[in-house]
């Protein structure tokens, strides 16, 4: 399947009529699949219009959200403003023929020292930058320090000393990592850690289907993964309430974007007091330190460009006034050099990235084509939820024969 008929895939699954796009030139709407921010976002829009930059934050659930924009895609009105991701699913709305570049905004923004190349590069596709940035985000382990001081253990330096301490932990009758399917996309998280802390050119080779999901190095991260469940080092994936398990101490450690840091803080927890952040430690030790990376752009649709106040917004967006109210309120990093890091747990992972020179690495979800991570995601829960041998075998048979079919269409 090639990546428009992705789309078509997704509009099928779109409920008839759900969009119509006929809005007002002013009546600009941010559409979007972070309802978790979306009190965040509705503070950003009161301060906007204060700025004369009015907006209206509209959420959707993640899948639900990309049947939604796929449909307005197949019927050449998709939004004229919209969230979405980096990596294959921006190159697949690009050939799509959906999105405005933004190189004149971008190009505005770093001679400015508002922007930075690195964050225009990881929105790029065919030499052009597409979408402003929403956030960029490092995937590091959070930790609860009054877990760890409980089980008298500290930050790991080593793959045998994250171990070691989950054992501590657990042996304390403290759950060592928060996990779940919640919202059906969170299944990819750890198979994607274990393989780049095992084997990172595995992964690259994975994602560019130079091997396959049943070779080795899968192999060796399934039966990693079913090790630590059959340890007890998870908390049942079942649970909806993610976000909050953490906070009110289900887990000591949580492995997730520092976009989430957010939600922790709402929850109750304050960073640098209550919880810090560290890098995973690489399982094969000779290998570099590198960390998963997200960016977050807003996009803007062909039609859009052609609206004064939908440019308008987006250069407002990338200047230091706009990013310094949403790092504010939402406690995340959004790529402006100019913009201080949000709180102490983002800075100090940031800066652990910095001392360490850690290799970034593209997130899954945007690093693999979608019509491969989707039905892997369900097969990467079905794991979570029963994590044996058996499911391991199954779950790595479906997704290669997904993916066999895939590289099939697309040679």
């Amino acid at each position: 399947m090639k990546r428009r008929d992705v789309l078509a895939a997704f509009a099928a699954a779109a409920l008839a009529g759900q969009f119509r796009q006929g809005l007002a030139a002013t009546d600009l709407k941010l559409y979007h699949d972070k309802y978790f921010w979306q009190d965040f976002l509705k503070k950003m829009a009161t301060f906007a219009a204060s700025k004369g930059h009015p907006f209206t934050p509209t959420p959707y659930a993640t899948d639900q959200y990309q049947a939604f924009i796929a449909s307005g895609v197949q019927a050449g009105n998709p939004p004229d403003m919209f969230s979405w991701w980096n990596g294959t699913k921006l190159a697949e709305l690009v050939e799509a023929n959906a999105l405005a570049p933004l190189d004149d905004v971008w190009h505005e923004a770093i001679a400015s020292g508002e922007a930075e190349q690195s964050v225009a590069d990881l929105l790029t596709v065919d030499g052009h930058v597409y979408g402003v940035p929403l956030t960029v985000n490092y995937w590091g382990v959070a930790y609860n320090k009054a877990l760890f001081a409980k089980a008298g253990v500290t930050v790991p330096k080593s793959w045998d000393e994250l171990m070691t301490i989950s054992a501590k932990l657990k042996a304390s009758g403290i759950t060592p990592f928060n996990a779940t399917i919640q919202d059906g996309w969170r299944g990819f998280i750890w198979f994607e850690e274990l393989l780049i802390r095992t084997d990172p050119d595995a992964y690259a080779q994975l994602n560019a289907g130079k091997i396959g999901y049943t070779s080795a190095p899968v192999k060796r991260v399934f039966a990693l993964w079913g090790e630590l469940y059959q340890r007890g080092f998870f908390t049942p994936a079942t649970s909806n309430e993610e976000f909050l398990d953490f906070a009110r101490g289900k887990a000591a450690m949580y492995l997730i974007g520092d976009w989430a840091y957010a939600n922790l803080m709402q929850d109750g927890l304050q960073p640098g007091k209550d919880f810090d952040a560290f890098i995973m430690p690489n399982v094969e030790k000779s290998l570099q330190p590198s960390i998963i990376i997200e960016a977050s752009p807003l996009v803007i649709s062909r039609a859009g460009a052609k609206k004064d106040d939908v440019m308008s917004f987006a250069r407002w967006w990338m200047t230091p006034e706009a990013g310094v109210a949403w790092g504010q309120y939402a406690s995340l990093n959004t790529g402006d050099p100019k913009v201080p890091k949000p709180n102490p747990v983002v800075a100090s992972l940031t800066n652990a990235v910095t001392a360490t020179h850690a290799k970034l690495i593209t997130r899954y979800w945007e690093a693999s084509p979608s019509d491969i991570v989707l039905p892997a995601v369900e097969q990467f829960n079905k794991f979570m939820v029963n994590p044996t041998p058996a499911v391991a075998e199954q779950c790595m048979n479906s997704i290669e024969h997904t993916a066999k079919d895939y590289r099939a269409n697309n040679k």
